[in-house]
């Protein structure tokens, strides 16, 4: 079987305006790769948007940032009263 056979169905649509210039540069990189204008926009929009959220879902630390978050992490936790009153109160479905 073809590899198209096991990707899921294409309903959605998004349509993008773009200059002659970007047109052109889209349409000679896509050439180049030997890929479809749309191929070549997709694959790369969908690399990026996944590098985006891996950045923004992930945190790098130095080795002395991380050292001291670690020993955070220890330290005694400190009561917050408002929501030590929060926790002692009635739920809102039993008020």
């Amino acid at each position: 079987m073809s590899e198209r056979a096991y990707e899921p169905s294409r309903r959605h649509r998004i349509e993008v305006r773009v200059t002659p210039r970007q047109e052109a540069l889209i349409r000679e990189a896509a050439d180049l790769e030997d890929q479809t204008i749309t191929s070549f926009v997709l694959g790369t929009a969908t690399a990026r948007a996944e590098q985006v959220l891996e950045d923004h879902r992930s945190i790098s630390l130095s080795s002395a940032d991380f050292t001291r978050f670690y020993q955070a992490l220890d330290l005694e936790a400190e009561a917050v009263p408002e929501l030590v009153e929060l926790f002692r109160s009635a739920p809102i479905s039993e008020a």
